[in-house]
């Protein structure tokens, strides 16, 4: 099963797309105790469902919490605790895909080539796996575009990647 390491933006969006357990199934996803924290507090939990979930989850053992050590190196970027705990976890992990939409996370990604992805490409993989319906993924992406801080670009970007996925035009461009 491969691996995936979140941070707390990833976390939550997929919990309120109701992607999350899916996810958990496809993946191994493990989180840095400091996400966990963020995104499940006792508080939290008692204001949001998604909270609920995600705790109910670590709870479960599905999402497991590890501890990702320390750096050994100076961050290229200034990224909040969680986002840079999952960053070094990752790196630790040396097989894990970083799941993150936080925009310094994906540029100190980039520039450590760790491997990540965000969450509506995350939706246009579980609709070409056959996980979700078409329905049920461009739902997603239109409320991730409506509750994530994403550029239109991005979320028309995974639209029309979903819709030829739905086409089956994905591999077929060798007349554009």
């Amino acid at each position: 099963m491969a691996l995936m390491v979140a941070d707390s933006s990833a976390l939550i969006l997929l919990a309120k797309c109701s992607l999350l357990e899916i996810v958990c199934k496809l993946f191994e996803v493990v989180a840095p105790k400091t996400v966990t924290i963020e995104v499940a507090s006792e508080d939290l939990i008692r204001k949001y469902p998604d909270a609920a979930l995600i705790s109910d989850l670590v709870t479960k053992g599905v999402i497991k919490v590890k501890r990702p050590g320390s750096a050994g190196f100076t961050m290229p970027i200034s990224l909040h605790q969680g986002e840079k705990d999952a960053l070094l976890l990752a790196i630790k992990l040396k097989r894990a895909l970083l799941a993150t939409d936080d925009g310094k996370a994906i540029k100190a990604a980039r520039f450590l080539k760790v491997p990540f992805i965000i969450t509506p490409k995350i939706v246009v993989e579980l609709f070409r796996l056959q996980k979700i319906s078409f329905k049920k993924a461009r739902d997603s992406l239109e409320k991730l575009g409506k509750i994530g801080r994403y550029s239109p670009e991005i979320i028309a970007d995974a639209l029309v990647s979903l819709m030829e996925e739905k086409d089956g035009k994905a591999d077929n461009h060798k007349n554009t």
